[in-house]
């Protein structure tokens, strides 16, 4: 559905944690050989440096590519990395995360790429056990968080065999079973969605330094962990985060394992919403922010009392451009009846028709399975003079997938693909994804991917 203001998003690119399960790297240092350079150019300058470490970093299925180097006064710092279950011949996008970059001096960002940068596009051009070579192009933010589009940008650089770090080996600090001097951190609450703030810090006792994976058992649909690598032995203390939604409020313990070490702790869930198994909430004062690549954020809320359009009643959510604007816009109207979601909209701004022209469209239903499809009714209006006929076609392309938009570990969502036909013509398309007891979380519109940034239900 094309809402006023499509809705708008962005939230801080989730960075792969570094794993420790495989590795292959070239380390120099000293007077030995870099092992391979990079380059790249803005408007006013041309950088360039060496490569001293190229590695690949295994977590599960996911594995990390990392191109590390220097300029060539030594002074910067270069990175470069990139996402995939197996690294080949290819095109790797920041915006699917699937690539980033970082360049900084002197303790300041220079340049830093990723899913916040728009379009940039790292290209492997060759990769083998002991060599990858690649070009990489596109929209970089540079000191100021101003976008810069870089070009003339080429990497070479050498592997080395393989070099396999060991399992770390300790236990986790318990007393009579229970987790020693647990700190937990964030607001726990029925049917939110576990957000960075939630953690839980916990003592580990390390006998053998190496690679680690600490984690829980899922309760009420919540778990812990953390993967990384100790470095010393000893006490050392690990933060844990939380990921899921918490399906019921009270006192729920948590099984927490590391290797053959076991031992509990205890999260109080507060009461909060009840699941309304609703894709778009409409109880009053329900909010979604969303953020925007080189734009003000944007806060849409459900506003008390409702409108009547033709004997029909709609919820009207305000938007605030900024987020904090006292001013709003209220264009948008929805409603619900059990699994089907109207839109209530003008259609002229979204065509750019010579006069106004109201209609509503069923932009979700949640009841039908994948691959289901569903047209509007055929509009008539006036374009420039001449008379134009469109209509909406909705697609169910995914069901009751579980993905991280936003920072938030969501289940239960929806994507929904809307093509605009002008004249029997496809126009354009959009996609959202609604999370079950959220709202729409996400918009892939014109080659731009938004997402929700925080929300309140009520």
């Amino acid at each position: 559905m094309k809402f006023i203001k499509n809705f708008v998003v962005y939230s801080l690119a989730i960075l792969f944690l570094f794993g420790c399960a495989k590795e292959y790297s070239v380390e120099t240092g000293g007077k030995q050989l870099p092992a391979g350079n990079w380059e790249f150019k803005d408007s006013a300058r041309e950088y360039m440096g060496q490569i001293d470490t190229a590695y690949i970093t295994g977590v599960g299925n996911t594995k990390q590519l990392n191109l590390i180097g220097k300029s060539l006064d030594g002074i910067e710092n270069w990175s470069l990395r990139l996402y995939a279950d197996e690294f080949k011949v290819g095109n790797y996008k920041a915006s699917l995360f699937q690539s980033s970059m970082k360049y900084e001096g002197r303790g300041k960002k220079i340049y830093e790429v990723n899913q916040l940068s728009g379009e940039f596009t790292v290209a492997i051009t060759v990769i083998n056990a002991n060599l990858i070579t690649g070009t990489f192009k596109g929209s970089a933010r540079d000191s100021l968080n101003g976008l810069k589009t870089l070009f003339n940008c080429k990497f070479k650089s050498t592997f080395k065999a393989p070099i396999i770090e060991p399992e770390s080996v300790g236990v986790l600090g318990t007393t009579g079973g229970n987790c020693d001097d647990v700190v937990i951190s964030g607001e726990y609450k029925q049917c939110i969605a576990m957000v960075t703030t939630n953690t839980v810090k916990i003592k580990v006792v390390v006998a053998t330094p190496g690679a680690y994976n600490i984690y829980t058992n899922s309760v009420n649909g919540v778990t812990f962990s953390k993967k990384g690598s100790f470095t010393t032995t000893g006490v050392q203390t690990v933060t844990l985060n939380a990921s899921g939604t918490p399906a019921l409020p009270g006192d729920q313990t948590f099984t927490l394992r590391y290797g053959n070490s076991q031992c509990a702790f205890k999260v109080n869930f507060q009461p909060g919403v009840t699941a309304s198994n609703d894709y778009f909430p409409l109880t009053t004062n329900t909010n979604w922010t969303y953020g925007r690549i080189g734009s003000v954020s944007i806060n849409k809320r459900v506003l008390p009392g409702k409108k009547i359009i033709n004997g029909t009643e709609y919820s009207v959510v305000a938007i605030h451009e900024p987020a904090d604007a006292n001013l709003y816009d209220t264009s948008l109207l929805v409603r619900r009846t059990v699994s089907n979601y109207f839109g209530y909209q003008n259609f002229k701004t979204i065509l750019g028709l010579d006069e106004a022209l109201y209609g509503e469209t069923t932009f979700l239903k949640d009841n039908v399975p994948v691959g289901n499809t569903w047209n509007s009714s055929t509009f008539n209006g006036l374009k420039n003079g001449q008379p134009v006929t469109f209509y909406f076609k909705y697609t169910i392309k995914e069901k009751d997938v579980s993905q991280v938009v936003g920072g938030f570990n969501l289940p239960n969502l929806i994507k929904v693909v809307e093509d605009l036909y002008v004249n029997s013509l496809l126009v354009s398309s959009q996609e959202t994804w609604y999370a079950k007891n959220v709202g729409p979380v996400r918009i892939g519109h014109a080659n731009k991917t938004y997402e929700v940034s925080a929300y309140q239900v009520f």
